[in-house]
Parts: structure tokens; C-alpha cells; sequence
């Protein structure tokens, strides 16, 4: 064998899987092909069991008409089939997803065809018998998936009840977080339990005592915080104090350089996925602040949203651009057609936003300069999590030999 094939060799046998699959991008993208995006977002229901104050969603949901157009089961695979690559996370919400009786099989679709490598469930945490046996069946039936289940909550239990409009909502999302980290060990670690609390009006003043509460308490694989986007079911959410978003954001970049808190997903990649999430904090701060792009956004690329009734859109905040009925469920034909085109050189004409899972995380590891910032965080976080835990040893040892 070649010296350079012993090396290609041993280079795919080290990288991980998401790096993967970023090359392999990186390297389609050199050459102007079109590529398969790398994150879907798929809002699969409009059923939902709240009436948030913060919801951008809220005209759709349970309208009736729009319940009836909901995918099937079967539409939902024939996307997977027609996804055209690999895919390196899937999110999935709604509404709440856990309304939905098939939610393991549509995970298991994308996980069989397209070596999907990370979930992501986004849920209220109220629906317990659906939400704990669920997670178990994609665990078990997705045996090299990483699961993140992230459960909304929005602040400490007065703030989070009225935001949700829901009483007792909080001691039921809580519970489920507790439940849920309590099945961790059963599979190898491979389930992630995160909070994501969107920061608005109603949860501003109290913000820094709920952190301390996730810091010390409950204590979830990641922390995730969203910035407040319109249209708001209540519009005076929008109106809160900026610099209180950015201090969390700071905070929570500390902590983490520092392992004060774990926040990194499960995987090979779980450090570097994490890295995005908490650099991107800061540059979302920085485009409120200065009101103009930090990044070349890539949505309708690098990442795609995938609507409860089979509209297909680059980012939530533009109107869909076609709908996969039309399509016969085929992605790759919607994903290439010419409307999906004029979306993309719109896009690339300096659209910005503050949206986290459309815009900045399929984006952030396709901009250079940015991408070189959070390979950074990753390793100072990688080693800051070595040291942690060699502490934490010593200090066992030390006490077992105490005894």
C-alpha cells in the first residue's frame, strides 16, 4: 500500500463522523455542486398541549385544517429516502413532538437512511407517558444514535408558569428532566438531558438566579438559551434589555472554558457541537448590537426546515418555498429546484438574523474565520473537562484513602 493511502487511511479512521461529513461538504461547496444540508429542522406537529406568551407559532397551532394536512408517517420516510446524504443532526419540534404517536419511527427513518448521528427532541416535559417510553425506543432501536431530549424552561417556577400559562408546568417539566437523567446510565450515556429557556421580557429579572439553579441543581448536559424572535404571541416579550442576554452569554462561555458546567452533547463530536452552540451566543449578541451580519449565513445550504404540513423553507424567518406534495415527498427535487436556487442567491446577499438553529449553527462551521474561533473553544474546553475530572479523581482517591 501507498505511504499516502496508509495516511488517507488512518486520517478516516481517526476524524469523527460530523468532521466527515463537513468535509465532505466543504468539498462540494469548492466546486459549486449542491449538497445535502448537514442539519434538518423538522417541525412535525402543530398540536400542542401550551399557549406560550413567547410563541412564534401560534396561529397554527391545533388549527384543524392544518392538522388534516399534518405528514404521515410514510411521507415523512419518503423524505429521509430522497434526503440526498448524511445527516448530522435532526431536530425535531413543533408544537410539542411528543403529541405525535410515531415519533420513534420517523428518528428510526432518518437514522437507517441517511446514518443520521445526533437527534435533538425539543419538548415541554409535560407529556411523561409519551415522552420517557419514547426516548427509550430510540435509544434502543438506534443503537449508535446520540439523543439529546432539551426541555423548555423558561426560568424559575413563577416566571416559567406564566410564560407557559400553564400552573404546575414547571414541577412536571423538572420532574421529567430528574426522570430522564435517571435513565442516562441504562444506555451508554448516549442520552444528553438539556434545558432551553428563550430570554424575554417576562424571565429577564430573575435570569442570573434560574442559571445558578441549572449551575448547582439540576445540573443538565447543556444549557442552551434562545434570543426572543417575532412574531410573539405576546409582542412585549420582545421588549427586553439586550446587555442581559449578552451578560448570560458571557457567563455561560466562561463556565464552560472553565468546566464550572458540563454543557457539551454526547459523541465523538459532542465538544465541538457545543463549541458552536456557545460561541454563537456571543455573535448573536454582537449582530443586536451593531445591526448587521457577523457571518455568510448559509440556511437553504448548510441547513433546511421541514414545516408540520410539507413546506419546505431555509430559515423560519422567510416564507416556505415550496411544499413536497408537489415534489411526491422527494427532497433532493424541492432541495434543487429553481426556487430553492433564487432562495439561496437571496440569501447569500447578506441576509442576517438571530436565529440559532436556522442561521448560525448549520452556518458557523462553514465560515473560516469563525470556524478557527470555535476549534479553539473546542480544545480549551476538551482540556479544562481532563482537568476537571482529574481533580474530581484525586480527590476520591483521597478520601478513599482517608477511610
Amino acid at each position: 500500500m501507498r505511504p499516502e493511502k496508509i495516511e488517507g487511511s488512518y486520517l478516516k479512521a481517526k476524524m469523527d463522523y460530523t468532521t466527515r461529513e463537513l468535509l465532505k461538504r466543504y468539498a462540494r461547496m469548492a466546486v459549486g455542486q449542491p449538497f445535502a444540508p448537514v442539519l434538518l429542522n423538522i417541525l412535525v406537529t402543530s398540536v400542542c398541549d401550551m399557549r406560550c406568551t413567547h410563541c412564534f407559532f401560534t396561529e397554527e397551532l391545533d388549527d384543524r385544517p392544518r392538522k388534516k394536512l399534518q405528514m404521515k408517517t410514510h411521507e415523512i420516510q419518503r423524505i429521509a429516502e430522497t434526503l440526498g446524504g448524511n445527516l448530522g443532526v435532526l431536530i425535531i419540534a413543533g408544537g410539542e413532538p411528543f403529541t405525535r404517536k410515531d415519533l420513534p419511527e420517523i428518528v428510526r427513518a432518518f437514522y437507517e437512511n441517511n446514518r443520521l448521528e445526533s437527534v435533538y427532541l425539543m419538548s415541554n416535559g409535560q407529556i411523561q407517558k409519551r415522552i420517557l417510553p419514547d426516548v427509550a425506543r430510540i435509544l434502543e432501536e438506534c443503537p449508535k444514535l446520540n439523543v439529546a431530549v432539551a426541555l423548555g424552561i423558561d426560568g424559575l417556577k413563577e416566571e416559567h408558569e406564566k410564560i407557559r400559562q400553564k400552573p404546575g408546568s414547571w414541577d412536571i417539566a423538572i420532574d421529567t428532566a430528574r426522570q430522564l437523567q435517571a435513565m442516562k446510565r441504562q444506555y451508554n450515556n448516549r442520552l444528553d438531558v438539556q434545558t432551553c429557556t428563550c430570554v424575554m421580557r417576562s424571565n429577564q429579572d430573575r435570569i442570573f438566579e434560574w442559571y445558578d439553579f441549572l449551575k448547582y441543581e439540576l445540573k443538565p448536559d447543556k444549557v442552551n438559551i434562545n434570543y426572543i424572535r417575532p412574531p410573539s404571541a405576546d409582542p412585549r416579550e420582545l421588549e427586553f434589555d439586550h446587555a442581559i442576554y449578552a451578560r448570560l452569554s458571557k457567563m455561560i462561555d466562561e463556565d464552560s472554558r472553565q468546566a464550572a458546567i458540563k454543557n457539551n452533547y454526547t459523541g465523538e463530536a459532542g465538544f465541538f457541537k457545543a463549541a458552536i452552540d456557545i460561541y454563537m451566543h456571543g455573535l448573536i449578541a454582537k449582530t443586536k448590537e451593531e445591526n448587521r451580519a457577523q457571518l455568510r449565513c448559509y440556511a437553504g445550504t448548510a441547513g433546511a426546515v421541514i414545516y408540520d404540513e410539507g413546506t419546505v423553507s431555509s430559515c423560519e424567518n422567510l416564507a416556505p418555498v415550496g411544499n413536497l406534495r408537489d415534489y411526491d415527498w422527494n427532497f433532493w427535487r424541492l432541495w434543487n429546484s429553481p426556487a430553492m436556487k433564487a432562495r439561496r442567491r437571496k440569501v447569500a446577499d447578506g441576509c442576517f438574523c438571530t436565529h440559532e438553529s436556522n442561521c448560525y449553527y448549520p452556518s458557523l462551521p462553514f465560515n473560516p474565520k469563525h470556524l478557527i474561533q470555535i476549534k479553539r473553544l473546542e480544545r480549551e474546553m476538551k482540556r479544562a473537562r481532563r482537568e476537571y475530572e482529574r481533580a474530581e479523581a484525586e480527590e476520591g482517591e483521597g478520601v478513599a484513602v482517608e477511610i
